[in-house]
């Protein structure tokens, strides 16, 4: 399974530190906005998967800085999954300024919960199902471009 989406962010002023760069902790932000856009891109919404009673807590975050990104920048943020969702879900995220410079890169793992009793589950089929056609559909075009 390999599904990728994309989102851009203009850094604002109040996201950087006295140094003039993104303050370490916004990064954080920056994967929930990729990951935001990947649910809506695969079709799965964060209030769609709440009306099927799941939630997706955070797991475990991890972050790699690179390049500092500062005010005004345009940070391209690449997020995508590489391995079909179970019990949990780990979506890597890329982060470029506005000249390709890699900036940050990390992953985020959540896992499945059921909304009223907040114990873990698997996803449920249908929303597995989702990700699959998602996955799909990409290794359709790829096979148009060959």
């Amino acid at each position: 399974m390999y599904i990728q989406s994309e989102t851009q962010i203009e850094v604002r002023y109040y996201e950087t530190d006295q140094m003039g760069i993104v303050h370490h902790s916004n990064y954080i932000r920056y994967f929930e906005c990729g990951r935001h856009q990947f649910l809506l891109d695969v079709g799965l919404p964060i209030m769609e998967l709440e009306k099927h009673g799941i939630m997706m807590p955070v797991v475990s975050v991890s972050a790699r800085y690179h390049t500092p990104a500062r005010m005004g920048d345009i940070l391209r943020v690449v997020s995508r999954v590489e391995k079909e969702p179970m019990a949990r879900i780990e979506v890597l995220t890329d982060i470029y300024n506005q000249n390709g410079d890699l900036v940050c890169d990390g992953m985020v793992v959540l896992g499945f919960i059921h909304s009223d009793t907040r114990r873990p589950t698997r996803i449920p089929a249908e929303l597995l199902e989702v990700f699959r056609k998602a996955d799909r559909e990409r290794q359709a075009v790829l096979q148009e471009i060959q």
